[in-house]
């Protein structure tokens, strides 16, 4: 046996009591903040991102299946696998025939009974792809539009139902551009580098598909060029994302007739009848020019080239759920060559999509009953009226806003509606049909369903009880017609909410997100609808001027940050989430201030003071590491700045940030007062 001497046992007992304060150290982080992450050797003033998050992402490399993983996607990540359990338990429980759960469970297994889909192959498409083959004529091609549109396949232009944007309380049909394989007009057109790379992985992906679909590599490669040249006239006729942005540029409201004169190639009165739904007396047509060239193309196109750009849109949406010779090819294209995915994400989170997409909702009243605490909900009301009176506080102390216009930002934020959690009441799935036979087609199934469901609002009061996200989603959202925030269950979890945690963490994280969300009703989009959710003007001209001034400040400070070598952000496209951003933390600072007045907080905790605290949890929502190729993919397609620049973006203008961390002029982030952006 071996010896142990007495200095032996006393260096034991020492060694075990520090890993004892270590393990204690690091429980009481993990359900609060985790300051080990902290790098002191970058100086918060040079690049408060990195000082923050750096140990973070030291931590957290990229996975292969990522393009991008941030605090955000970790929650994501172990959120799905709190719903994963609730369809393993929905697939393997014995559940009457016809229940939500048995159809939420049949859907689930099917989805992971990769041999038979293996075995399957591209089977259960045969019938559709027999239909399109079958087409003869100009009212076929539209039968088969309208086909595709209840079945949830983008094809020729998209059809939704949402509330009118200047009569708030009445849902109208929504007709929108589309019918692109790409993720961008710009992909189409745009002769930059990255622009050429991706058209070339399309066009590699297009024939290879075909291929797989029993095509010869000649006939493959024609199809190729025909969709090609098909989807880049609609590329051509396609707003950018910027003039999207724009709510008066795509309110265009028609009737019936008006809608013919844009695009009378379209049989409309039957369109609407195939889609089983009244034919509305109102339609808003968001990019008029879009559908005056769909109108041509209706008459120019050959049949046969039609049909061949049907057969691409239904193998394009059905490819990932099909045998895995489809599943790769799909994933080369999308995940590798669009995001720079090096590996596809485990079956059964791609499926776990899948299934939430169909019934999310359903999920939802499950994943709440055994992971949402009904303090959560308590706690979170608490914190939205804070910050809701720390941004009429601010309102109402604007130097540059006249009192006019003060008076109704105030009313509209009196009224703005919040939704915490979960629905009062659940929607109904009883009706939807699922079968037992393929994958893909149960997947066909739920979308007509959930299609059905939206259009047949169409014509209708607009429900203000509704939910736009499942409870478990990780995000947070604000209606402008319906002048409303919303919150998940997803989300309200750590690094975002702690439920018996640090205030100045819940202020700077959740708290700013509940800012941030506030603030879109007063960003430059946001701020255009009134407190009813009308598109309607109600600032004075010289208000409107004012902000107009200030926000340009903030677009040029987006539009002079790098994001990967020579390409920069743009300011433009992103100004919204970045004046909600600097919003956000500005309002939760104010609210933090509020709720600790006169309370005697610890001056330190882990050697930080309440304020860097604050800050630093703000920092950590953001923490990310990202591949090249999807820094650039969001740079163009995403309205949202990245990582670092959600962090020392908005910081950079606010003064308690540089007080909390003594920033001083030589340091890089430094802004001099007059040049800070100063909105909310």
């Amino acid at each position: 046996m071996k010896r142990i001497t007495k200095l032996t046992l006393i260096l034991g007992v020492l060694i075990s009591m520090i890993l004892l304060q270590n393990c204690q150290k690091r429980k009481k982080d993990e359900n609060n903040f985790e300051v080990s992450y902290i790098n002191e050797n970058i100086k918060p003033g040079n690049n408060f991102y990195k000082f923050a998050n750096d140990g973070w992402m030291k931590d957290h490399p990229l996975p292969e299946d990522e393009s991008r993983f941030g605090s955000f996607d970790l929650l994501a990540k172990e959120t799905k696998k709190k719903v994963r359990g609730i369809l393993e338990e929905y697939g393997q429980g014995d559940y009457s025939k016809g229940s939500i759960e048995q159809k939420i469970g049949n859907f689930y297994k099917l989805g992971m009974d990769v041999e038979k889909i293996e075995k399957q192959g591209i089977n259960p498409l045969k019938e559709e792809i027999k239909r399109i083959k079958s087409i003869q004529n100009n009212k076929d091609i539209q039968k088969q539009i309208t086909h595709f549109h209840l079945h949830g396949i983008g094809s020729s232009f998209r059809i939704g139902a949402s509330a009118d944007a200047k009569n708030s309380e009445m849902v109208i049909a929504q007709l929108t551009q589309g019918g692109m394989g790409m993720s961008d007009r710009d992909y189409y057109l745009d002769n930059d580098k990255r622009s050429k790379e991706i058209r070339h992985a399309y066009k590699n992906y297009i024939e290879k598909i075909f291929g797989l679909s029993d095509y010869e590599e000649k006939e493959a490669k024609e199809k190729m060029n025909t969709i090609i040249k098909m989807e880049t006239q609609l590329a051509k006729a396609s707003m950018t994302r910027l003039e999207r942005r724009d709510p008066h540029k795509t309110y265009n409201k028609v009737n019936l007739g008006g809608l013919a004169d844009i695009c009378p190639n379209v049989n409309w009165k039957k369109y609407f009848e195939e889609l089983e739904i009244e034919v509305p007396s109102e339609i808003n047509i968001q990019q008029p020019g879009f559908f005056k060239q769909l109108n041509i193309m209706l008459a120019e196109e050959s049949i046969e080239n039609w049909k061949t750009y049907f057969e691409w849109n239904l193998l394009n949406r059905s490819a990932q759920y099909l045998s895995q010779n489809f599943v790769d090819a799909h994933f080369e294209f999308y995940g590798k060559n669009l995001q720079g995915k090096q590996e596809m994400q485990p079956r059964w989170r791609r499926v776990l999509n899948t299934t939430n997409r169909a019934m999310g909702q359903a999920i939802g009243k499950k994943f709440v009953e055994k992971h949402f605490p009904p303090e959560a909900k308590k706690r979170m009301v608490n914190l939205v009226e804070n910050l809701r009176e720390a941004l009429g506080q601010r309102i109402e102390q604007l130097e540059w806003m006249s009192d006019e216009t003060k008076e109704k930002a105030l009313e509209k934020l009196s009224v703005m509606n919040v939704k915490i959690g979960y629905p009062d009441k659940w929607r109904d799935y009883s009706e939807i049909e699922m079968n037992a036979n393929s994958y893909v087609e149960n997947l066909f199934a739920s979308n007509k369903f959930n299609k059905a469901y939206q259009l047949n609002k169409i014509g209708k009061p607009v429900d203000k009880d509704e939910w736009f996200f499942p409870p478990q989603t990780v995000n947070a959202y604000y209606s402008p017609s319906m002048n409303e925030i919303c919150f998940p269950a997803g989300i309200l979890q750590p690094p975002f909410f702690y439920l018996d945690g640090d205030k100045a963490v819940n202020y700077g994280a959740i708290g700013a997100v509940i800012g941030h969300e506030m603030t879109h009703g007063f960003d430059d989009k946001g701020r255009l609808y009134d407190k009813e959710g009308n598109l309607k003007s109600w600032w004075t001209k010289e208000d409107e001027e004012n902000f107009n001034k200030r926000a340009k400040i903030l677009v040029e400070q987006y539009n002079n940050k790098i994001v990967l070598d020579t390409v920069y952000a743009n300011g433009e496209l992103s100004l919204g989430e970045n004046i909600a951003d600097l919003g956000g933390v500005s309002i939760a600072h104010t609210a933090f201030k509020n709720a600790t007045e006169g309370e005697e907080l610890p001056e330190k905790i882990d050697e930080y003071t309440p304020e860097q605290r604050f800050f630093l949890a703000w920092a950590r929502v953001w923490a990310q590491n990202i591949r090249d190729k999807e820094i650039l993919r969001r740079t163009k397609e995403d309205v949202h700045s990245l990582g670092v620049h959600r962090v020392n973006g908005p910081l950079v203008n606010i003064d308690a940030f540089y007080k909390a961390f003594n920033v001083e002029k030589e340091d890089k982030l430094y802004i001099p007062d007059d040049e800070r952006a100063k909105i909310w």
